[in-house]
């Protein structure tokens, strides 16, 4: 079992937890589990609930998408300190691509539902992680644009 000081110690460590208040960390910790998985595994399924918040503590994971004719494509790769699982923040909860371990990781995994209740009357709490979850979202369009320029890069220069 892990104990709440290894939870913080591990939250504390990422871009994600880092700069939240001690007792935000500890808040986080509440609600959080550590797991680990090999690699191939996968974590998230496109289209399923999503029900866990997950930092990334050790290893990658690929998130990808299904595409008509062209299988499973990998969208990108996520690094230790990042997060997945924030569609459990955005009704109707559902993942937005499938999960894959690139190789073996160790996960901090937030229970969305306990999570979201708790920001609901703890406001503190609540102005540490939005700005990070947007933080998140924001990542992944900038990576997604980034992806979409390198598939269809213009070479008719800017029409605009």
């Amino acid at each position: 079992m892990t104990n709440v000081a290894t939870l913080t110690s591990g939250l504390s460590s990422t871009w994600f937890g880092s700069g939240l208040s001690e007792a935000s960390v500890e808040r986080l910790a509440g609600f959080a589990r550590v797991y680990e998985s090999p690699a191939r595994a996968r974590l998230l399924r496109e289209g399923d609930e999503t029900k866990e918040l997950s930092v990334l503590i050790e290893g990658r994971v690929a998130l990808t998408e299904h595409v008509a004719g062209r299988g499973s494509v990998t969208l990108m790769t996520v690094e230790p300190g990042d997060v997945f699982g924030w569609s459990s923040f955005i009704s109707p909860f559902k993942a937005t691509s499938t999960v894959v371990c690139l190789e073996p990781v160790k996960v901090i995994a937030i229970d969305a539902a306990s999570l979201r209740d708790e920001m609901r009357s703890n406001c503190e709490l609540a102005a540490g992680i939005y700005p990070r979850l947007l933080e998140a979202v924001a990542r992944r369009l900038g990576a997604t644009r980034q992806q979409l320029l390198d598939v269809y890069g213009s070479d008719q220069g800017d029409r605009w």
